[in-house]
């Protein structure tokens, strides 16, 4: 069994009308353990809109985020894996926004984003998140959210890393693998969420999943490309004007060739 991941961040058209950045980023890579067996490590994190460098501060979350997970894999067969290390993983993102933020004179406040992540392995998964934006995965053949969105005191409001008491606003389980899962950011979510009952929005993911899974190798860079100007286009751009972010991953026995189709 293989995976098959794209991923993209497309700045949201607030920000275009005032030539501000895209203040999203994101890491995916699939890590080979020592027993050779794969893990999906991805990452998504939001800077928020009212820091200065809230870019630079999601960009810092995804990098080392990532970074120590992988190293994680690739040194224990995932045997790290434990809610214990997503702890350790926030207090080196934090030091790493720290010292970023010293670097431009500013408070860490000035770097605030969300963070959340999955580590997907053959037998279990781990999941983690900080803030809003969610995780849907594929159990029993359908989505669900791992952790609802966590929104903060007051509307449009949630929690950062860099917050004081982001350790208290850590959520993290090990579950059962799945062989299909989402990450996106508060950008998507009320497209990709049913508010209502606090269910996944299946019909908005099955056409970009049925793709993935029929992609080869070859085609995952023209799916990435595709998942950029859908991100970026006029009919989601009408409901949402934020950043958006979408990490997409299947694991299938096999590519189905749709070259011809």
């Amino acid at each position: 069994m293989n995976w098959r991941v794209i991923g993209a961040s497309v700045v949201g058209s607030s920000h275009v009308q005032t030539s501000a950045p895209c203040q999203d980023s994101c890491f995916y890579h699939v890590a080979k353990a020592a027993d050779g067996s794969d893990f999906l490590v991805a990452l998504a994190s939001d800077g928020a809109g009212s820091a200065q460098f809230g870019e630079v501060g999601a960009e810092i979350a995804c990098e080392t985020g990532g970074k120590l997970l992988l190293a994680a894999v690739e040194a224990a067969d995932g045997a790290r894996l434990t809610v214990e290390l997503v702890s350790e993983l926030l207090e080196g993102v934090r030091a790493e926004i720290s010292k970023a933020a010293t670097v431009r004179d500013v408070a860490t406040r000035a770097l605030a984003c969300t963070l959340l992540g999955a580590v997907i392995g053959p037998t279990q998964a781990l999941y983690f998140q900080v803030g809003d934006g969610a995780i849907v995965a594929r159990h029993e053949g359908g989505l669900a959210p791992v952790f609802w969105p966590e929104s903060g005191e007051y509307a449009n409001m949630t929690y950062f890393v860099t917050d004081a008491d982001a350790p208290s606003h850590l959520r993290a389980e090990i579950r059962s693998a799945t062989d299909e899962a989402a990450l996106f950011s508060d950008g998507l979510q009320r497209l990709a969420l049913v508010f209502s009952d606090e269910t996944a929005h299946e019909p908005f993911f099955e056409p970009m999943f049925k793709a993935l899974r029929a992609s080869t190798d070859e085609q995952t860079d023209s799916l990435r490309s595709a998942l950029e100007r859908f991100l970026g286009s006029k009919a989601i751009n009408e409901r949402t004007d934020d950043d958006k972010t979408l990490i997409l991953a299947t694991r299938a026995l096999g590519a189905v060739d749709v070259s011809g189709v």
